[in-house]
């Protein structure tokens, strides 16, 4: 299932509902089925997803590192960085 968008959350009778919508072909936001997730279950099911997604974007930014390092010839940001000279760094005669 797709999902585009959030538009209700609710409870009734100990059950919690999400509503949610996707676009269609015709750029038009639909209706999906809606989502029931019992109330007793619901914040360990939140805390699944909120880590799960933490877990994902460590993988991509660990990717996104591995992926920046092989079109460095193999470097680290960091022995990048450290070749690089700042403003700061440059070296200054000093007459007297």
């Amino acid at each position: 299932m797709l999902i585009d968008d959030i538009t209700s959350i609710s409870i009734n009778l100990g059950i919690v509902r999400i509503q949610g919508q996707k676009m269609n072909p015709e750029g038009v936001m639909e209706n999906l089925e809606t989502i029931e997730i019992p109330a007793a279950k619901i914040g360990e099911i939140v805390n699944k997803l909120a880590s799960g997604v933490t877990e994902l974007n460590e993988k991509v930014k660990e990717a996104q590192e591995a992926a920046a390092s092989e079109a460095n010839g193999g470097k680290s940001k960091k022995e990048t960085s450290k070749n690089k000279k700042t403003k700061d760094d440059e070296e200054i005669e000093i007459i007297d």
